[in-house]
């Protein structure tokens, strides 16, 4: 299996996981994940992932850092996946 693999793998069971018996919330962050996985530009993670932090000090709204940390989260997921594949 290679990097595509694994991050279309990773989609669709995130996509199996919305379920309108969930929260909207719950939706809404599967979602976010999503299309960060698929919009990441994986040449330049390491930045993304330093600028999503530093978005994260200066946050005031929890909704804001809600999705920050959800973004984070799946931007770090696609890092490992990435040094396991070079």
């Amino acid at each position: 299996m290679d990097l595509e693999e694994t991050v279309n793998e990773r989609v669709s069971f995130l996509k199996e996981q919305i379920d309108p018996n969930n929260r909207p919330i719950e939706n809404l962050t599967f979602e976010l994940q999503i299309e960060v996985l698929k919009n990441a530009d994986r040449e330049r993670l390491g930045l993304q992932i330093l600028q999503k932090k530093k978005q994260l000090e200066n946050c005031r709204s929890i909704r804001e850092s809600d999705a920050l940390f959800t973004e984070l989260e799946a931007l770090e997921w696609l890092q490992r996946q990435v040094v396991k594949y070079i």
